[in-house]
């Protein structure tokens, strides 16, 4: 699956090998750079785009990346979380620490940490897996290179999905909406990770997983466990939840494991308003069910500091103020994702949706496919259309700030960070021009009463001297 190309002419890769290094240079408009790479396998998978190739180093490899026109940032796509590697300047010997934030798609802004070079080494521990690497000289870094920000730390929305590309079906057009149109911070944790599926190593779904979330605004890192994907279904919600439960005890995870890590993420991002699954797992499936279940006890745990102290201690307790549950009957909502916004260049929310689960190739000869897209015959063209499992109807499962009145909004009586910042900062701003009104008014009153006093006093002293005049007349 060659990616991010779209019109362009598909990269052109030549090897040359001598003494254990491959040198190649990947040819495109906006990727003119030359690699040497040592210690690789197959390095020439490391330009040609395909997210599905990648190379690995088994004792540690170096890259050296070269470019005319000068490097100033570099994008790198790792098959799996990498630990810390160096890059460095071979020209000053000057370098840096990177992949401190073990994201699995880095982008390095190597002008602000080195300064304006033409080469660059990259050194890699043993074990490292990388699926491609570009440079990009001043100016030319492209839309779709992902600059992400760490996990936000106060999110105003957090959507906990079971599975890479269930934020992108059950929650179609909810991310942009809220992202892009409304401009708030969105954080998105998983309930699985995709690295491997059914004990073998998967190397498409967590690049899916980042891209999509990228294509419709989400900047900040998605959090993810460490559970794998395993699979249960029921439409009975009882039996799909006694069915996840076993085949999760079989690999040494339990219910309690799910509580923990929820209530982590709430803790750890601080949501005004959090959504999550429906209570029957949608289609009934038995990891959804796990979630949304879990997520009802996290919530009340998330404020108790005797619930996993640890958690506690690093990242304090929370309340949530909003919790909505897809498809939950009791105080419904009904959500436009189907209205066109300007932010969205005249799209809308569901539409751009739509285009991030186009980024889950993988997925799309499951039904969920017809479900997003529809038929010939019965072609899907708004999320309003979609009659089953509808992204557009939620329910408030619990509020600490009332009952929804208006409704259409996750953040009715919800302020959010941002708009909770100007507040404080206008009371701030208030508050101190009151005192400063009060330290005036004060400074006015007394000096009044000084002149007063210094009034007084000359009266007294001219009393006391017509008293003294009139006492020497007498004499």
């Amino acid at each position: 699956m060659l990616r991010k190309l779209g019109g362009c002419l598909m990269l052109l890769c030549i090897c040359v090998l001598f003494m254990n290094t491959t040198v190649y240079a990947a040819e495109a408009d906006y990727l003119k750079t030359t690699l040497e790479a040592e210690g690789f396998a197959r390095p020439e998978r490391l330009t040609d785009g395909d997210t599905d190739t990648y190379s690995k180093t088994t004792d540690g490899g170096q890259i050296t990346l070269s470019r005319e026109d000068g490097i100033s940032a570099i994008y790198i796509e790792f098959d799996r979380i990498p630990e810390q590697w160096t890059l460095t300047d071979p020209d000053t010997g000057e370098h840096v620490t990177c992949g401190t934030q073990g994201y699995l798609h880095e982008y390095v802004d190597v002008e602000a940490l080195l300064g304006e070079t033409d080469r660059l080494q990259l050194q890699f521990p043993a074990g490292t897996v990388i699926a491609d690497i570009y440079g990009f000289s001043a100016g030319e870094v492209p839309g779709w290179v992902q600059r992400w920000e760490p996990v936000c730390e106060e999110a105003d929305l957090l959507l906990i999905s079971s599975h890479s590309d269930d934020e992108q079906l059950f929650f179609a057009g909810m991310l942009p909406y809220y992202a892009i149109e409304r401009g708030l911070e969105v954080q998105v944790a998983y309930v699985v990770q995709h690295f491997e599926v059914n004990g073998r190593a998967n190397h498409v779904r967590h690049h899916e997983q980042l891209d999509g979330l990228w294509a419709v605004g989400v900047t900040h890192y998605p959090l993810m466990s460490d559970f794998p994907d395993l699979y249960a279904e029921s439409k009975d919600r009882d039996t799909a939840f006694a069915q996840a439960s076993k085949v999760y005890e079989a690999q040494g995870i339990t219910y309690d494991d799910f509580i923990a890590y929820i209530t982590k993420c709430l803790r750890r991002c601080k949501p005004l308003v959090v959504v999550s699954h429906d209570l029957d797992g949608e289609y009934g499936h038995g990891t959804h069910v796990l979630c949304a279940a879990a997520l009802t006890e996290a919530i009340e745990y998330a404020a108790d500091a005797a619930y996993d102290p640890e958690s506690a201690d690093t990242y304090g307790t929370w309340r949530v103020e909003k919790t909505y549950l897809h498809l939950y009957e009791e105080n419904p909502i009904l959500m436009d994702w189907d209205t066109p916004l300007e932010s969205l260049g005249g799209k809308t929310p569901f539409q751009v949706t739509r285009e991030g689960f186009d980024c889950h190739k993988s997925q799309h000869w499951t039904w969920f496919y017809k479900w997003i897209y529809g038929t010939d015959s019965r072609p899907i063209h708004k999320a309003a259309d979609i009659r089953s499992y509808s992204p557009c109807k939620f329910g408030l499962y619990d509020s600490q700030v009332g009952a929804d009145v208006a409704g259409g909004d996750f953040f009715e009586h919800v302020p959010s960070y941002a708009q909770r910042a100007i507040a404080a900062a206008e009371a701030e701003a208030a508050a101190k021009a009151a005192a400063e009104e009060a330290a005036r008014e004060q400074e006015r009153l007394e000096r009044i009463a000084a002149e007063q006093r210094m009034v007084a006093e000359s009266c007294r002293m001219m009393m006391a001297l017509v008293d003294a005049r009139c006492a020497g007349s007498r004499k």
